[in-house]
């Protein structure tokens, strides 16, 4: 027997010895926390002391990528790199390549009663939430609002789009850039609607050609009805304007009246688990396009 086969055999030996203490721990550790199964491409990597259940998640990326963080196709050995991502539970150390496996199993842990510290990305989007249903509560007023989404014009669309869900539309916001004209579409039943939202300094005026825009959009995109959003007032040009061709104006007073009628009352200003919990949607932000779609869609 050659060396070459003595080794191969031993390599052979220790995989299989590798794979049958990972079926080993990985029963052990579904029976430990209760679990039917465990996803696809988790690995248990070894105990640790610490009891403190937390996880980490870390995102493909290109070698060699261009600014928008897609491929840059000017590299024919280009390729993903995968960093692990990581799950502290008990005394486990648990580890994937894709963190969805990681996320799933996160919240398989959390929905059968065992407690995983809230992420960094988990933390960051419960504060958001907060922010927005504070600006969402029924007190609040046209200043708070200008002040809280002055600087993120595209949170002010969302916090607009889900005041018209709460009317009984399904809405959805429009991608950040090429837009079409309008911030969200509106449907309920067979009707459709656009809105363009602007969040204003109080003493700013709305002119008809920013109402013109709108009817302009809407050629193309043919829905019923029009709406323009707004957390400051209109002209009276504009005003005129929107009566002829039939966009419905909300300027920020109304605006107010809708949040009184619609919006959360302040006792209610709570971020529960299923709202601030990641989910495989929230990653569509941290992973480049072309590796979201081939890969986690």
């Amino acid at each position: 027997m050659t060396v070459f086969v003595i080794l191969f055999l031993c390599i052979c030996f220790f995989v299989l010895l590798y794979f049958c203490d990972q079926l080993v721990r990985r029963r052990a550790f579904r029976e430990e926390y209760g679990l039917d199964s465990l996803p696809q491409g988790i690995w248990i990597q070894g105990k640790r002391d610490d009891d403190f259940n937390t996880y980490e998640l870390n995102y493909p990326f290109w070698r060699m990528a261009k600014k928008d963080g897609t491929a840059d196709k000017r590299y024919g050995r280009n390729y993903i790199v995968w960093p692990k991502s990581y799950l502290w539970v008990g005394h486990y150390l648990l580890s994937a390549r894709k963190p969805t496996t990681i996320l799933n199993l996160v919240q398989a842990l959390r929905d059968n009663g065992t407690k995983v510290e809230m992420s960094q990305e988990e933390r960051k989007k419960k504060k958001q939430l907060e922010k927005q249903k504070r600006l969402l509560a029924c007190d609040t007023t046209i200043q708070n609002i200008v002040d809280g989404y002055k600087e993120c014009p595209t949170d002010f669309e969302r916090m607009c789009a889900e005041l018209f869900r709460r009317q009984g539309y399904r809405c959805k916001v429009t991608p950040r850039t090429n837009d079409g004209g309008y911030d969200v579409v509106l449907r309920q039943g067979d009707t459709t609607g656009i809105v363009e939202c602007k969040c204003y300094s109080v003493r700013h005026k709305v002119g008809r050609p920013e109402i013109q825009k709108l009817v302009g959009a809407n050629v193309i995109q043919q829905a019923e009805k029009m709406f323009f959003v707004t957390t400051s007032s209109f002209t009276p040009e504009a005003q005129e304007y929107a009566k002829e061709t039939g966009v419905t104006l909300i300027p920020g007073q109304k605006l107010l009246s809708m949040l009184q009628k619609y919006g959360f009352p302040k006792q209610e200003i709570k971020v529960k688990r299923k709202e601030w919990q990641l989910t495989s949607r929230d990653l569509q932000k941290m992973i480049p396009p072309d590796i979201f779609w081939d890969y986690f869609a």
